[in-house]
């Protein structure tokens, strides 16, 4: 609401007399309806019971200010604006998006898990206003804004996350993993949850539905950022998370699917061909350190020989023919332990046959799909 003010002399200073409003300065009346549409801002309709208010030319004006400082990249003012949209239009999807969009944009670290959860928790609102409130022809665009721009606020607070923990002094790095691997998982949940929500609440409209494949496929990917981490912590259930997304994904991108399962199968073979190589399972290692052996005896069977008298000699000699049994002693190979490892290596060998059959039967269903394309 405006402050009251008189069109004649510019005065505040008005008050109700016989049913009107006069001003004290110059005399001037207004009548009550007058006086409402001075007192309000925005054309005002006073026909009827009702005074109605129409701001659109006010909205116009903040949606322009709001969309100049989105596409300058000023969060502070695109905040402030969407805000004030928000007051006035709830219905705003674009407002009820950015104003969370631009608040976790300019979050801190320690702010990553908040201000994802913040924009997490507001995604499926926002779609759901866009299929209630924005015209049919027009919702696909809106749909597909929502969907890149979560993509990209996740990439950017998981690829922040991981720069800072690589900040960190190495001697004390490892106690901050465990925040590291949380503030990019909460990133990733933006996208699945926007994602899931694209599907839910758009699961008919075929222009728009598969747009939740995008945002899973940038779940996925920010998910391999902190793979390492997480094995090093034993945290295994990322694996049963993207499992989950991947059997989803199967309906729009079966092709990814495949391509993604053949890479992480590749993986899987190094990984256990060199877990392999480093179980021993033979003792011809050993026979280095058991030539020396027999080297050594040899010499001092020869000093006993040529100068046996001589008692210095005789007891290097004896040193030397300990030392020798000793080592011949630690370089037997132990058989038993050997014979357990050969059982260990062929169980590894059978999941590796495994692995390399998933592979090319994965490879085979590639070379399928691009022969049909």
């Amino acid at each position: 609401m405006k402050q009251l003010t008189c069109e004649m002399c510019g005065s505040t200073d008005l008050m109700k007399q016989d049913g009107v409003f006069v001003c004290q300065s110059c005399g001037t009346k207004y009548s009550v309806e007058e006086a409402k549409k001075m007192m309000v801002e925005g054309t005002v309709d006073v026909t009827g019971s009702t005074v109605k208010v129409d701001t659109s030319t006010e909205l116009a004006n903040l949606y322009q200010l709001a969309r100049r400082a989105r596409d300058d990249n000023n969060s502070e003012d695109a905040e402030k604006y969407y805000g004030m949209i928000l007051v006035k239009d709830p219905t705003s999807w674009e407002a009820s998006f950015y104003t969370i969009y631009f608040r976790a944009e300019s979050c801190t670290i320690a702010k990553i898990q908040s201000a994802a959860r913040a924009l997490e928790n507001c995604e499926s609102s926002v779609l759901e206003l866009i299929r209630d409130h924005v015209p049919s022809i027009e919702q696909t665009a809106a749909a597909e804004e929502v969907v890149q721009k979560s993509i990209a606020i996740a990439e950017m607070l998981a690829h922040g996350a991981i720069r800072h923990f690589a900040t960190i002094d190495a001697s004390i790095r490892h106690k901050y993993m465990r925040e590291c691997i949380d503030n990019v998982r909460a990133a990733r949940d933006i996208v699945y949850t926007c994602g899931t929500a694209i599907e839910d609440i758009f699961d008919e409209r075929g222009d728009i539905a598969p747009l939740a494949a995008e945002a899973w496929k940038s779940g996925i990917e920010i998910q391999k950022l902190i793979a390492p981490l997480a094995e090093a912590e034993n945290d295994m259930s990322d694996r049963t998370i993207t499992s989950l997304f991947l059997i989803k994904l199967e309906r729009y991108d079966p092709q990814y699917v495949r391509e993604f399962r053949e890479e992480d199968l590749q993986k899987k073979i190094r990984d256990q061909e060199e877990r392999i190589k480093k179980i021993p399972i033979e003792g011809e290692w050993l026979g280095v350190p058991l030539a020396f052996g027999i080297l050594l005896i040899i010499l001092a069977l020869t000093l006993f020989v040529v100068d046996g008298r001589e008692s210095g000699i005789v007891m290097l000699g004896l040193g030397m023919l300990l030392l020798s049994a000793v080592m011949f002693k630690l370089t037997m190979p132990d058989k038993k332990a050997l014979e357990t490892n050969k059982e260990i290596v062929k169980k590894e060998q059978e999941l590796l046959k495994l692995y390399k059959t998933e592979l090319s039967r994965i490879k085979g269903d590639l070379d399928s799909s691009e022969d049909d394309q």
